[in-house]
Order: structure tokens, then sequence, then C-alpha cells
């Protein structure tokens, strides 16, 4: 499996747009219920989220996405504890990749704050090459978006790999709004 850049995004190019489309469809839903309420989407961002996200998750079933639906958290040393907080992500599996979508405003990937992060992020360099020549396996990605006034202003797909102590670094990203 190559988990380049261009072979990455030419093998998902039909989920990319259909996740943009739905994307693009969720925040209209936000903007048209913050709307009808008089409510201002800057005062309650993770509602305004949430609906882009839970509109985007009906969307894309088609797709027989599998969707994360439950938040893990690290709790001391006894592993992980499922603390039942739900639509908290949206995790989008293919015979090759996983993808996950995450709202960022500055284009960076979330902290590896949890042992799922860190496995997330823990993947060798495309440019890497195993022992044996072939290319690395696994091809873990996230789909970073951002909206401004109700338009996506951010779709970023990114590749990430290992930790500069907190923070993942990237192997590639592609811009999808230019792209």
């Amino acid at each position: 499996m190559d988990g380049s850049r261009e072979a990455t995004t030419a093998r998902l190019r039909p989920l990319l747009r259909a996740v943009r489309e739905a994307l693009e469809a969720g925040v209209a839903v936000s903007r048209r219920i913050h709307r009808e309420h008089g409510w201002q989407t800057a005062a309650d961002p993770h509602l305004d989220r949430q609906l882009v996200r839970r509109h985007a998750v009906e969307q894309l079933r088609p797709w027989s996405a599998s969707i994360g639906e439950q938040l893990t958290f690290d709790v001391g040393d006894g592993g992980g504890e499922n603390l039942g907080l739900p639509m908290s992500g949206l995790i989008i599996t293919t015979d090759h990749d996983v993808v996950r979508v995450w709202y960022s405003e500055d284009g960076e990937l979330p902290p590896a704050d949890t042992a799922a992060l860190r496995a997330f992020y823990a993947q060798t360099p495309t440019t890497q090459l195993a022992l044996d020549g072939t290319p690395a396996a696994g091809n873990h990605l996230a789909l970073l978006w951002a909206d401004r006034d109700g338009v996506l202003s951010r779709l970023e797909l990114v590749r990430p790999w290992g930790l500069a102590g907190r923070h993942p670094e990237a192997d590639w990203r592609v811009d999808l709004l230019r792209a």
C-alpha cells in the first residue's frame, strides 16, 4: 500500500469529495439552526461543530463509514476508561486508510494526550522504507477542517508520524480547498 501524498489523495478522492460535501452541508445546517434561534455561533462553538459533525455522519452513512461515537480518555495507569461522551469524533476506515476528521482553526493536529492518539500518530514516514525495502504498512490520516462565516476555510489532509513531545509531526499535508 502506497502512503505517498499522490497515491493517497488519488485513492481517497471520491471519499474526500463526499466528506467535503458533508462538512459543507453540515456547516449550512448549523448556520440555519443558529439563525432560526437567533444564536451566535461564536457563543457556543462546541454546539456549532457538533451540529456540523452530526449532519456529516448522516450524509456519510451510505459510504458504510466506520464512525467513532465515543471518546476514550486515559485515566492513570489503568489504561483507558470510556467516559461515554457521545459525538466526539469522526473516524472513517477504508481498506487501506484510517481518516480521523477534526476541527482545527490553526491547522495543528491535536496533541497526543491519549494512548489512542499516540498509537494513531505512531507510523513510519512514507519516505522511510522498511528493512526489506517495502513501503511502511498502515496509513493513518487526519482531515482538518474549519469554517469562517459559513464557508469552509480549511480542509487539509495530513499524514502524521511520530511525536515531538505531545505534538505530532506531519509526514505530508495537502490543502484540499486548493487542490
